[in-house]
């Protein structure tokens, strides 16, 4: 389902931006519908071949509500900075922001696993990060991939 932007003048639609975002961004926000509630969670992730990659615990409220439902959307934001006036209705933020939507599955292959836990630590320890992950360090953590089928970008930048 497409979700149409109100702000036209902010949209991103430039593609390698949004990857920029997604890139640079260490912590998005994952929102779940459990039974009809809204559930939202901060979390690490990486982009990488065209999917979003999460981190997770074996068990939890998140995977038993992806379990009934894999709808999910997530968010993320960067460059946020206030942006101060001398009237009240003139305060505002600068932000970029990527919005995706679609299904999320876990990821059963060991080397796709290894391959996004790799790609997640890269970004948060940096791209010295060597470390081959043992199939037991792989078997203890769960490993959640987002497909998305709709991605929106905005922007409110520095005047």
């Amino acid at each position: 389902m497409a979700h149409p932007m109100r702000r036209k003048d902010r949209e991103l639609t430039d593609g390698a931006e949004m990857d920029e975002i997604l890139d640079k961004a260490l912590v998005g926000h994952l929102g779940l519908c459990d039974e009809g509630e809204p559930y939202v969670l901060p979390m690490n992730f990486a982009a990488l071949k065209g999917a979003l990659y999460l981190h997770s615990a074996r068990e939890g409220r998140k995977l038993d509500i992806l379990k009934r439902n894999s709808r999910a959307c997530f968010s993320v934001q960067t460059d946020m900075d206030l942006v101060t006036s001398p009237r009240a209705c003139g305060w505002g933020m600068t932000y970029r922001s990527v919005l995706l939507f679609g299904a999320i599955s876990p990821v059963d292959s060991a080397e796709e696993k290894g391959e996004a836990m790799t790609a997640l630590m890269k970004k948060c320890a940096g791209p010295d990060f060597a470390h081959v992950f043992t199939p037991s360090e792989l078997a203890s953590v769960t490993v959640l991939r987002l497909d998305w089928d709709e991605r929106t970008g905005k922007a409110r930048r520095p005047a």
